[in-house]
């Protein structure tokens, strides 16, 4: 599901920069095909690690998780390896 933001800003350098570590972080979780508690930690950690965030940038961010985490997901591509989830 694709959202339409016609309002929403361009993305500026610093935030296309923590949108490329935060891309990093996650395809080194799913680099084994799963997903442990901790590594998930560690990809909320780093989405909401900015503090104050644009909400342009919290939903580019958002919109990263789900379409490299949660379409693998919902395919049976990758799986949570973690207690409970």
């Amino acid at each position: 599901m694709e959202i339409d933001r016609p309002n929403a800003k361009e993305p500026t350098a610093e935030e296309l920069a923590q949108l490329e570590r935060l891309k990093g972080i996650i395809e080194k979780a799913m680099a084994d095909g799963k997903i442990t508690s901790h590594e998930y930690q560690n990809i909320k950690k780093e989405i909401y690690a900015h503090g104050k965030v644009s909400t342009d940038q919290f939903y580019r961010e958002i919109e990263l998780y789900r379409s490299l985490v949660q379409e693998k997901l919902e395919k049976g591509e990758l799986e949570y390896d973690a207690p409970g989830m």
